[in-house]
């Protein structure tokens, strides 16, 4: 009787032990919660967090949207001195770029370490990116090796294949044509792509293309709905989520068109070796076959990873060169001279005919200058505590990287450092011992659009080739102007032009076979 007094009360309100429950639930949660929170290190000056913010969720939404401001203010309040913010993923340690030299080939900062923490591999669907985390190195070894050794044998078939699918994608027009360019650049870089990695018939199977650019939209974008969810909580939710479910579908209709190829190519070489006669591998399905050697691989996932890889990087690359050179018109026909020029004098597309177009590749280096793909850099995980040369220690198991506003700051690049001046490389390589030094894809502390050291984004050299491809037909075959002004980036973080945003064409006399 006593107890059913003190647990029930007879003016409607909630029993007393159904209340204390769910205050008892609400305490656990929040318990729960906060225990799973990732806390800023201990030492470092805190960035981007407001006073009074319990979690970091509005930290990390602060950070998605206005990183490069948090960084520019952690390095004017910090003066040089190591910071943290809280990134989309939890507290990030930001080293200056004096730094930057000095951990390039650091072996205690993995690059894996901190990709495990960004895209769940361990989640199915997104396991895609787990191909290029593991010990093995197959993946990293097909890029940095058989793909850059196999450059020189590509030019001319790459521009077969731009005429292709650029040609279908921009028909020609006689007057100005307005098109969303944004839509274009994607598939022009996964059929080019796709050309290298997985060679006929596939690189013109439509259903493998749309895999190929939706499978990264749409990993990214279940990786960021995942970050919404506390780490507790991911195990129990990921199941339910539709985003997951995209993925899984993606990979699951990947396998469907690769492994019959994958099974093909065996089979012929087994009857090649019955023969007596050797196969060379041409591309990237029987390079993953040479390296991995009968090591566990998982080709699908290696093949959907080179897309994630290639495509998002090449494209935006692509679209935002165009939109720079369009915007500043007087380089375009400066462009065309010495593309056809070099492709004259070298009777065509020949091993180094890329290498002489020198004013397209400043063009093309100053366009990722002034339009950065990301506010970070170098992004690393700490395996062992590391001792800075000012005596700042990392601790083993934090995450790190570089800010990328110095490049496009006007302490390293003078008063126009925001301003695209496509002759800026090209007068930096003419200075006496700085012709290697300011290439497209050469890395340095200054310029970190592919990174810096050990690390370094190792499919640079194929994105250069294909970018430098892809531009000379679209600008030898088309003229270009814009409806309404160069596309504004719609975060302040990375530029991400808008997808609607319209551009003009018309075609024009190709003053050279292509």
């Amino acid at each position: 009787m006593a107890l059913e007094v003190i647990s029930s009360s007879s003016d409607g309100t909630l029993p007393l032990g159904t209340l204390l429950f769910a205050v008892f639930v609400v305490i656990a949660s929040i318990f729960i919660y906060y225990a799973q929170e990732e806390r800023p290190y201990p030492g470092f000056k805190l960035i981007g967090k407001e006073p009074g913010e319990w979690t970091n969720a509005k930290a990390k939404e602060r950070f998605v949207k206005n990183a490069i401001s948090i960084m520019k203010r952690g390095m004017d309040e910090c003066q040089g001195k190591v910071f943290q913010v809280i990134g989309k993923n939890g507290p990030v340690i930001i080293l200056p770029p004096s730094f930057t030299d000095e951990i390039r080939n650091n072996e205690h900062l993995s690059l894996t370490g901190f990709g495990a923490r960004d895209f769940f591999p361990s989640y199915p669907g997104l396991h895609v990116f787990g191909e290029g985390i593991q010990d093995h190195h197959i993946f990293q070894d097909v890029v940095r090796k058989n793909l850059t050794q196999a450059l020189g044998g590509m030019t001319a078939g790459l521009s077969e294949e731009a005429t292709q699918v650029i040609g279908q994608l921009i028909p020609a027009a006689k007057d100005w044509t307005p098109m969303q360019f944004s839509h274009v650049s994607p598939m022009i870089a996964a059929q080019l792509s796709a050309k290298v990695f997985l060679g006929e018939p596939i690189c013109h199977n439509r259903e493998w293309l749309a895999i190929s650019i939706r499978y990264t939209v749409d990993a990214f974008n279940a990786a960021r709905v995942l970050r919404t969810y506390a780490p507790w909580a991911r195990p129990l939710v990921y199941r339910f989520l539709p985003e997951l479910r995209t993925v899984q579908n993606h990979v699951k209709q990947a396998r469907a068109i690769i492994e019959p190829e994958i099974a093909a190519r065996r089979a012929a070489r087994q009857e090649a070796l019955l023969r007596g006669e050797k196969t060379k591998s041409t591309d990237a399905i029987g390079w993953f076959e040479d390296v991995a050697a009968g090591r566990p691989f998982d080709f699908v996932s290696g093949q959907l990873l080179l897309s994630v890889v290639s495509i998002h990087t090449t494209s935006m690359t692509l679209m935002t060169l165009l939109y720079d050179l369009t915007a500043n018109p007087k380089y375009i026909d400066l462009l065309r001279e010495e593309i056809v020029q070099v492709l004259k004098e070298d009777g065509g597309w020949k091993k180094t005919s890329l290498y002489k177009m020198k004013l397209l590749d400043s063009c093309m280096k100053e366009s990722q200058r002034v339009h950065v793909l990301g506010a970070n850099a170098m992004q690393r995980r700490v395996e062992k505590t590391v001792t800075l040369s000012d005596g700042t220690r990392l601790p083993k198991g934090s995450f790190i990287s570089v800010p990328t506003y110095q490049m496009f700051d006007p302490k390293y690049w003078g008063p126009d450092a925001e301003k695209f001046d496509g002759h800026r490389f090209l007068n930096m390589r003419n200075q006496p011992g700085q012709e290697n030094r300011w290439q497209f894809v050469t890395t340095s502390a200054e310029h970190l659009g592919f990174g810096h050291g050990q690390h370094a984004c190792p499919g640079r050299f194929f994105a250069s080739n294909e970018i430098k491809i892809a531009i000379a037909h679209l600008l030898l075959k088309y003229d270009w102007k814009f409806e309404g002004g160069q596309p504004k980036s719609l975060t302040e973080s990375e530029y991400v032009p808008d997808p609607s945003a319209k551009i003009l064409y018309k075609s024009r006399e190709c003053e050279i076979e292509l």
